[in-house]
């Protein structure tokens, strides 16, 4: 049998979906550390921080429900008053935005404050939220973009947060299920264990899709067309949009998605060929299960097909 977008809609409320009255008040707590840091700096120019951006999952509205005792993350870009020059000593903008942390919360450990190779972490215990504070050395010739430190300790990359937000709001917009569809593969990606699938690719697979074929016709459809995308193309085919323009030459990775606010960065760089391989299997396995699913008459032989791919825990009745 078919599932509904109502049958659906039940599993993502019930199981995927942040409940509305808790992303607001994790909403408001970064809200609340924003502010704390912007009155710190407007009393104290040196600590070399000019302005701080929401962004992630929790701003996107495409955050999942914490499990298993984990929290939920929230992203801060933090735009420094650093010169483009310095903007490969990513041990320098981590020390500044920890200056300015211990500035406004002196009573926390330094255990509360994590290092990593691309963002900063400050822990809050009372609510379980967890924000990454991602250091952005902007660019004067450029206003909106900035350099953002790799992950990977490569060289620093060009983006615009203000600009990538825009595009995922354009996308939503056009489509009412693009949102319920990111949680959706967000949670497959997460129960096949595909760690290396990010989701900022996730969304731009699926913004390619709605720019190429349209609005999703339902959710069940939604999610066939992409695995069925991924299944057909290995991901072998460069993803660009609209915003890229006429891209002349693609990057030789493995798997080549563009940001669609700096063609020469491809966001899918880190993708191995054997990782694209193994999304390819695990893609083209929840396509060939789903269809199975469709032509079984029974809803327990159906709902059996579907926790294959998303776990124990798929539901479609309240």
């Amino acid at each position: 049998m078919k599932l509904t977008d109502a049958d659906l809609g039940v599993f993502i409320k019930k199981v995927l979906k942040l409940d509305p009255g808790k992303r607001k008040e994790y909403l408001r707590q970064v809200d609340y550390l924003i502010e704390r840091l912007e009155k710190k700096i407007n009393e104290d120019s040196s600590f070399s921080v000019l302005r701080f951006t929401k962004t992630g999952s929790l701003t996107k509205g495409t955050v999942l429900r914490p499990r298993d005792g984990c929290g939920v993350d929230a992203d801060v870009a933090v735009d420094l008053d650093i010169s483009e020059a310095k903007k490969d000593d990513v041990d320098l903008l981590h020390q500044t935005i920890r200056k300015l942390l211990i500035a406004v919360y002196p009573q926390k450990k330094e255990s509360d404050f994590e290092v990593q190779p691309r963002t900063l972490g400050i822990h809050f215990h009372d609510s379980g939220l967890d924000v990454d504070l991602v250091p952005v050395v902007p660019i004067p010739a450029e206003p909106g973009y900035g350099w953002q430190p790799s992950s990977q300790g490569d060289t620093p990359v060009k983006t615009s947060v203000k600009g990538q937000l825009k595009f995922i709001k354009d996308r939503s917009d056009r489509d009412p299920r693009f949102r319920p569809l990111v949680r959706l593969l967000k949670r497959w990606r997460n129960h096949q264990e595909l760690e290396k699938f990010r989701s900022f690719t996730i969304e731009l697979l699926l913004a390619a899709l709605i720019d190429t074929q349209g609005t999703a016709p339902g959710l069940e459809e939604g999610l066939q067309r992409f695995f069925l995308f991924v299944a057909q193309t290995e991901l072998k085919t460069p993803v660009s949009f609209p915003e890229n323009g006429n891209v002349s030459k693609y990057p030789s990775d493995p798997v080549v998605i563009l940001d669609p606010v700096n063609s020469e960065n491809n966001v899918a760089r880190r993708l191995q060929d054997s990782e694209r391989k193994e999304i390819v299997a695990k893609a083209t396995s929840a396509w060939e299960t789903i269809s199975a699913a469709s032509w079984k008459s029974g809803k327990g032989d159906t709902l059996e097909l579907w926790k294959q791919i998303f776990g124990r825990s798929f539901v479609i009745e309240e």
